[in-house]
């Protein structure tokens, strides 16, 4: 699609188009400027592995021997299985379900970065102070997991992974992606009103233009007529014009063949004939 055609389509049809795109200059802005904000408050947390206790440190105090030391996620190969199992748990339908009943938002974010032993965890909002509230309850969710994955054998604390939190949520930012979603929406339906106005005008100019086009043809059809207003009958070629007022049908008709037939009242000539000579 040729650009330059585009403006002078646009420019032909600004009638129409000018007060789509005003409007959605307007809308645009408008939704820019007081459309509602979106805030996220983020928090991350770092897995700690537990300190084993040694022999040595088992055979100078004998009560770390008697300690419940079954842990599953201790026996598994990938260290990183009990970070895995947390942040699934934390994407479950329960924790929504739980932050509803608390009456904080149920829109939020919990990833494992390429680190195996950390959790980020964005709590999103409307307003500052719920989604940091959001933050906090899903970090205090996240310890509450942790735990009881790992005593379901009633394993000791001393053989726990623990959750350390390493950027509490003290802030909340606004997301600006929000409202850019908005004003794209917003321009994107600005072009289609805007396809619809070039489509209506040229819709309107086609019917101006039968609307003439109908006029003249009818103009060219219909009879000339006299000062007094009666039609005037013109014979192609002649010049001659016959009124209604002007001779009854049959006189007219008597006066305008020498016109039509000019041929008729001539008399027929013929060659002269060779007279037969006597010479002998």
């Amino acid at each position: 699609m040729d650009p330059v055609a585009v403006i002078k389509t646009l420019w032909r049809y600004k009638v129409f188009v000018l007060p789509v795109l005003l409007l959605t200059a307007v809308a645009a802005v408008y939704m820019f400027s007081y459309a509602p904000r979106t805030y996220e408050a983020r928090t991350t947390y770092a897995i700690v592995t537990p300190q084993v206790p040694t022999a040595e440190q088992i055979e100078k105090d004998p009560a770390l021997g008697m300690l419940n030391t079954d842990n599953p996620y201790l026996r598994s190969a990938d260290t990183s299985l009990v970070a895995q199992v947390a942040v699934t748990r934390l994407n479950d339908v329960a924790t929504g379900d739980f932050l509803a009943a608390q009456g904080l938002s149920t829109d939020y974010k919990v990833e494992r970065p390429s680190d195996a032993f950390l959790i980020d965890i964005s709590g999103i909002s409307d307003d500052k102070a719920q989604a940091i509230s959001t933050a906090k309850a899903l970090g205090e969710r996240l310890e509450e997991d942790l735990r009881t994955i790992q005593t379901i054998n009633g394993a000791s604390d001393r053989y726990l992974f623990t959750a350390l939190a390493v950027a509490p949520p003290e802030k909340a930012t606004e997301q600006f992606s929000s409202r850019l979603r908005s004003v794209i929406v917003v321009v994107v339906a600005g072009l289609v009103l805007t396809l619809g106005a070039v489509s209506l005008a040229r819709a309107v100019e086609a019917a101006r233009n039968r609307e003439r086009q109908s006029k003249k043809v009818s103009s060219k059809r219909a009879p000339r007529k006299n000062p007094d207003g009666n039609p005037t009958l013109v014979l192609p070629g002649q010049g001659l014009t016959v009124t209604n007022d002007a001779l009854p049908p049959s006189e007219a008709l008597a006066a305008l063949r020498p016109h039509l037939h000019p041929q008729e009242d001539r008399e027929p000539t013929t060659a002269p004939t060779a007279q037969p000579s006597n010479s002998r």
